[in-house]
């Protein structure tokens, strides 16, 4: 596994974007979603541990698609890129006693030091939100805005923190190694209201898909993850047919 420093430099930018009117940004519910991926060398080192990993609903496992986690809000400033990006659903972990499943991975942009968020339940029980990743940027990442209104994060490094490194002690008496890089995070959101410029708002012909935004009446169609009503998009999935059998090989990237 790649081991990475903590607090690497945060690159980012507004692709397309001159002026903005309203800086501050609801991120749209339910108007994107992120990839998450872990780290090959990862998997095997959990499954010699004899720990299986599973997606928790609304997210689900992919093969070779990785855990798809729907976009559940968040608020961005553009100036300079602060704000969160919170995605619902999760992964669970268990060696068959043991259990620990992780809720809704958040981005947190603040202060220079991205990174993602999780709520951890422990044998059933809920505990507060806990520094689970360092973000990692390298020349690959991006964090930016497109015309369309779309806040892209690609090729996002997740790298090993204290508090992932304190859960699976705790829970499985396993010894992970602080700041190794484990996973992978990408993904796509909706931007509420986001305009790139005066000259351009010729072309904000495509906001008007922000009237599904409005309400969130494109939620109507997420009640339940649309539920798998979007797994009609898996046609190209058709070697997923074996997904009732899903193991923690599908999160592999």
């Amino acid at each position: 596994m790649k081991r990475v420093l903590a607090g690497s430099v945060l690159m980012i930018g507004v692709a397309g974007a001159a002026t903005q009117a309203a800086p501050v940004l609801q991120v749209g519910r339910s108007a994107g979603q992120g990839v998450l991926t872990l780290d090959k060398e990862f998997t095997n080192s959990l499954a010699a541990a004899m720990i299986e990993v599973s997606g928790v609903r609304p997210g689900k496992l992919h093969k070779k698609k990785g855990l798809r986690l729907p976009v559940g809000g968040g608020v961005i400033d553009l100036d300079g890129f602060v704000g969160e990006v919170n995605h619902v659903g999760g992964l669970t972990l268990s060696d068959g006693v043991n259990t620990l499943t992780l809720h809704n991975f958040k981005i947190e942009l603040y202060d220079g030091m991205p990174r993602v968020t999780v709520v951890p339940e422990v044998g059933g029980e809920l505990r507060g939100p806990v520094h689970f990743f360092d973000v990692v940027l390298d020349a690959d990442s991006d964090i930016s805005t497109r015309p369309n209104g779309k806040l892209n994060t690609r090729n996002l490094g997740l790298a090993v923190a204290q508090g992932a490194l304190d859960l699976m002690e705790e829970v499985f008496g396993v010894m992970l190694s602080l700041g190794d890089e484990v996973a992978e995070l990408n993904g796509e959101a909706k931007l509420k209201g986001y305009k790139p410029d005066d000259d351009d708002d010729s072309d904000d012909s495509d906001d008007s898909d922000d009237s599904d935004d409005s309400d969130d009446s494109d939620d109507s169609d997420d009640s339940d993850d649309s539920d798998d009503s979007d797994d009609s998009d898996d046609s190209d999935d058709s070697d997923d047919s074996d997904d009732s059998d899903d193991s923690d090989d599908e999160l592999v990237s």
